[in-house]
């Protein structure tokens, strides 16, 4: 009976220790994120909810949406676009070019236009400026 006891208050002790510990090592790998893949996310996520006011801070006045051969703007000032994001979204890997970071490689995105839906892979194109990225560009190819 005392082992048993024992055995709980052990599994207790060691639950109040290593919660806290899983919890800031959670929070320190949201902290490592690099920033352009956090403003990817952001874009996306705010895009597909249609909020406005922070999508802005993380584009240019006009985003260019190309969907197979049409091309799109997003005006996230306005508000304003012709297409629309659907969540979820899948993958997010880096592009460089030159070693540089020009975007981020999506593996699965949804876009309404309309009523025609296209989905697949595309690329959220950025520029950099004074360690910031903005989303300047989005392009899906046809599927």
């Amino acid at each position: 009976m005392r082992i048993g006891r024992a055995a709980v208050l052990l599994g207790l002790a060691l639950g109040v220790y290593v919660a806290p510990l899983t919890t800031h090592a959670q929070q320190a790998a949201v902290a490592a994120r690099p920033q352009h893949i956090e403003t990817t996310q952001t874009f996306l996520m705010t895009w597909g909810h249609q909020r406005w006011e922070d999508l802005k801070s993380v584009t240019t006045d006009k985003v260019t949406v190309k969907v197979g051969p049409s091309a799109y703007t997003l005006e996230p000032g306005a508000p304003k676009s012709d297409v629309q994001l659907t969540l979820p979204f899948r993958g997010l890997t880096t592009v460089r070019t030159d070693g540089k970071i020009t975007g981020v490689k999506v593996d699965e995105m949804v876009f309404k236009m309309g009523d025609r839906e296209m989905r697949g892979p595309g690329t959220i194109d950025l520029t950099e400026e004074n360690g910031m990225f903005r989303v300047t560009g989005v392009t899906a190819g046809a599927q």
